[in-house]
């Protein structure tokens, strides 16, 4: 699925790629986690601003609807351009651990 927006907007453009080659090469063209042990398939809807962390890193938040209904913001480092880490930062708004 491509999308094209006209707003300017500040896409990182390692995180978005890794995202779009994630989706690509997944059956279901979902981005998957696991959390709590249970595999959660999740589609991106928006791209927050990325975050400098100080050298090469940089970290960039991406609002994501699951299957289940819920909206899950996942956090991404990436360093040098290249994505290194993700994590599940909140559901519906909340600190994953009090799901």
């Amino acid at each position: 699925m491509t999308t094209k927006t006209t707003t300017k907007t500040t896409t990182p453009v390692g995180v978005k790629g890794y995202l779009d080659s994630q989706l690509a090469s997944s059956k279901d063209k979902k981005f998957h986690v696991t959390l709590n042990g249970k595999d959660v398939a999740l589609t991106p809807l928006k791209f927050h601003e990325e975050k400098k962390l100080g050298g090469s890193k940089s970290s960039t938040a991406v609002d994501m609807k699951g299957a289940d209904g819920k909206i899950y913001e996942i956090d991404f480092v990436s360093a040098g351009g290249q994505v290194t880490g993700a994590s599940v930062g909140k559901v519906n708004g909340k600190s994953p651990s009090s799901q």
